[in-house]
């Protein structure tokens, strides 16, 4: 069906292009809206081909031919029958039915393009889905508010009627409700929106018909003294200022390049969000206000700015189209600081420090280069101030230009290239705290920090959770000799570390007395949280009190086999993957082919999507702790090579070997056969007897016990209690537990052990927040009322 449709769209263009050389025809205008038949030239025509070729032909293995046949057609009428409508609002005077025969008739295949990709989105996974969508939208929408044509107002609709027809269309179950994001998703869409926000203004810059409501937004970021803008004089900005300003054009590399500067800085952002750089969300922030405002200050909507416009044709379209300068910037910001926390890598103080120092420095050189040049003019300058305020364009206002005074032709030429020369440094100096080429590891454990802590944990050991030390979010302690550390989160004035310490096993006791000691010193409570009974026995021996929180289940590989009564659901599971062909393969991320990894993203966001919590942290890892090459992960396959379950292995060292490996992340695809886990654990197994290791750790469920009669608190083992069970329709920590007893394990019961009784309920909040620290008060409160 491809090939069909890759045929029709050919005949089309190709008739097309014939009939304007045969005629010499030209693009038809209509209104703000430029329509084009079919594709305008042969590179235009190839690029539609190929559109054709991979997009559709990747829509049709998604949703089969005939429903893309539908899908080709339908958003296609819907998208280019809709969008003909514009003709009541734009005709100018014009008939309105021929306008509207000539909308209506028109065909862009990049409209049914767009149209069959979006419809085709809902037959991928939830991964998948929602990138499709959000970048076709994110594209398609840039397009219709920086450019306008009438095609990107056909593909926009083409877009939602997709979005509409695939829902439709896909007969599979849906979850109803909002679907959830992992917060390495999160910083995907933003960084995909924010490339895309950079990527339009340069868009409308080089069109040669730029009328969408974003428009007046690029000319803010594209004019200036180097070309200054006819009619935006010391007077105001009137409608001829207006006109000019929406008809600006790039028109030559050296423009384009000034007036891309600033956008550069957005660029560097967007790639920091990839990366989930704090830094990067701020710096964004900053830039889109500064955006915001400059919009503001030259369309006169805030007070002791230029005139407000008006006297203009379709003056209703124009205010639209300022207010939307103004909103969509500001509107960015705001989400990115909402979802601030998904963001988790903060930079260096160092990096930091030489950011602001190189901005700084950068600053004042133009500024006194542009004082410099401004005094040794043959044109008395009688206000240096304002050119010192210019010279951090292209931003300032437009109009602020020509409100100068008469300036010599050479110093309007050096404040001209003032203001991009210094985005152009911010562009620069924000590589390495944005993490844009290399990542930068975060504020509350430096790189160094966390080098140091891996080191000393693969020397010297650690316990149950000892991995998990190494994982970005903590901060850490180092004892005096070096020998021992911990790692803890802190909230408010609870510092929870995440388990007890590593290093030297002669050195750890003397640790965490130390620890909680330098704790207490900075006004902080310590609370070890997941230590095993024989640690805690040294803190209860001071007078600490302890809550039984978990239970470490484990076994030695080298004696353990299938066989007996209690593994019978086990021996079963390994058996029935064996018959269907159902392989396990045990690698490192990185050895593993791209194909298999993609598929393990897709399962891990599906699983975050039918959550109805945040993702959760702390001793739970997900893709991001996969990455690390020192992990190892176990993956089950069908004989096809389709992914249907994985799982994450952490390693535990003793003086510079592993000696044994804790099971992490468990992720499976709702069509994996029943027992795929059982089969995935008895595989690790078989694979650590043959590499002589010598503990296997199913790791600790979270707030779930299988023993009872351990010394509480009750307050605080009522609210672990209440969170537990509001946790277990959600994350199942309970049921995880009972399937780690099909194995037959040791269990070992680990407490949490605080200093004060008085400090519990701190400490509860502390211990909730270290897990789900995007947790609002409104979904805890729901949760709670849905365990009641």
């Amino acid at each position: 069906m491809t090939t069909a449709i890759l045929v029709l769209v050919l005949v089309t263009s190709a008739t097309g292009v014939a009939l304007r050389v045969q005629h010499g025809a030209v693009p038809t205008t209509y209104g703000p809206f430029r329509v084009f038949a079919v594709s305008t030239g042969v590179l235009a025509l190839l690029l539609t081909l190929a559109g054709v070729v991979v997009l559709v032909g990747v829509a049709e293995r998604l949703m089969g031919s005939w429903r893309t046949v539908v899908a080709f057609v339908t958003t296609t009428v819907v998208g280019t029958g809709i969008g003909a409508l514009s003709a009541f609002v734009d005709s100018d005077g014009r008939d309105v039915v021929p306008l509207l025969l000539g909308r209506a008739t028109s065909f862009d295949p990049w409209t049914a393009i767009v149209g069959t990709v979006v419809t085709a989105s809902a037959f991928a996974g939830p991964l998948w889905r929602r990138r499709i969508r959000v970048n076709a939208l994110a594209v398609v929408a840039a397009l219709l508010l920086y450019a306008g044509h009438a095609s990107d107002l056909y593909a926009v609709l083409a877009a939602g009627a997709g979005w509409v027809l695939g829902e439709l269309l896909r007969r599979t179950p849906k979850r109803s409700g909002w679907v959830r994001s992992s917060h390495r998703e999160t910083r995907v869409l933003l960084g995909t929106v924010v490339l895309v926000s950079a990527v339009g203004p340069v868009i409308a810059l080089v069109s040669r018909a730029r009328v969408g409501i974003l428009a007046p937004l690029a000319a803010v970021v594209g004019a200036g003294p180097v070309s200054p803008v006819r009619g935006c004089h010391a007077g105001g900005a009137g409608p001829e200022c207006l006109r000019a300003l929406l008809a600006y054009r790039a028109t030559d590399p050296w423009t384009l390049v000034l007036a891309a500067a600033p956008l550069l800085v957005l660029v560097v952002a967007a790639l920091g969000l990839f990366r989930g750089s704090r830094f990067a969300v701020w710096l964004v922030v900053v830039v889109d206000v500064v955006t915001a405002v400059a919009a503001a200050v030259t369309y006169g909507v805030v007070p002791g700015s230029v005139e407000r416009l008006h006297g203009m044709q379709d003056q209703f379209i124009i205010d639209v189209s300022i207010a939307a300068s103004i909103v969509v910037p500001l509107a960015t910001a705001v989400v990115l600081v909402l979802r601030r926390r998904s963001f988790t890598v903060l930079p260096s103080r160092r990096r930091v420090v030489a950011f602001s120092v190189t901005v700084a420095v950068a600053a004042a050189v133009v500024v006194t280069v542009v004082l410099v040049t401004a005094a040794s003019s043959p044109r008395h300058v009688e206000d240096p101030l304002r050119l010192a305020v210019a010279a951090f364009g292209p931003l300032a206002p437009v109009t602020f230009w020509d409100r100068l005074p008469s300036i010599d032709p050479m110093l309007r030429l050096v404040v001209g290239l003032a203001g991009p020369v210094l985005w152009f440094v911010v562009a620069f100096a924000a590589v390495r705290p944005t993490g844009a080429v290399e990542p930068d590891a975060d504020a509350d454990g430096t790189r160094r920090d966390r080098e140091r802590a891996r080191a000393l944990l693969e020397a010297g050991g650690g316990d149950a959770f000892g991995w998990m030390t190494t994982w970005h979010g903590n901060a850490y302690w180092f004892a005096d000799d070096g020998r021992a550390g911990v790692a803890f989160r802190r909230n408010g004035r609870v510092a929870v570390t995440v388990g007890g310490p590593f290093g030297w096993p002669d050195a750890r006791d003397q640790a965490m007395t130390a620890f909680a000691r330098w704790c207490d010193d900075n006004g902080w409570t310590a609370v070890f949280y997941g230590i095993g009974a024989e640690a805690a026995g040294t803190l209860t021996a001071q007078g600490w009190g302890t809550l039984p929180v978990a239970e470490d289940a484990d076994f030695d590989p080298r004696t353990w086999t299938t066989s007996g009564k209690k593994k019978q659901d086990v021996r079963t599971s390994v058996n029935k993957a064996k018959r269907e062909g159902i392989t396990a393969t045990w690698s490192s991320w990185q050895e593993l082919p791209a194909s298999t990894t993609r598929q393990i993203e897709a399962i891990s966001e599906e699983w975050v999507a039918e959550r109805e919590l945040p993702e959760m942290g702390f001793t739970l890892g997900g893709v991001d702790e996969m990455r690390d090459p020192a992990v190892r992960t176990l993956v089950a396959q069908d004989p096809d090579g389709t992914v249907l379950a994985v799982t994450s292995w952490l390693p535990s060292h003793r003086e510079g070997r592993v000696v044994g490996w804790t099971l992490d992340v468990m992720r499976r695809t709702n069509a994996a056969p029943n027992g795929v886990m059982e089969f995935l654990v008895a595989s690790a197994a078989d694979r650590m007897r043959e590499d002589g290791i010598e503990r296997l750790s199913l790791s600790a469920a979270p707030l779930a016990q299988a023993t009872e009669g351990a010394p509480t608190n009750e307050g605080v083992q009522d609210l672990l209690d209440l969170v537990g069970g509001v946790l277990e329709p959600v994350y199942g920590f309970r049921s995880l537990l009972r399937f780690k007893l099909k194995f037959g394990p040791d269990l070992h019961p680990l407490v949490l052990a605080y200093p004060d009784p008085v400090a519990l309920p701190a400490i509860g909040i502390a211990v909730v927040r270290a897990y789900l620290p995007d947790l609002s008060l409104r979904q805890a409160v729901a949760l709670a009322r849905g365990r009641g």
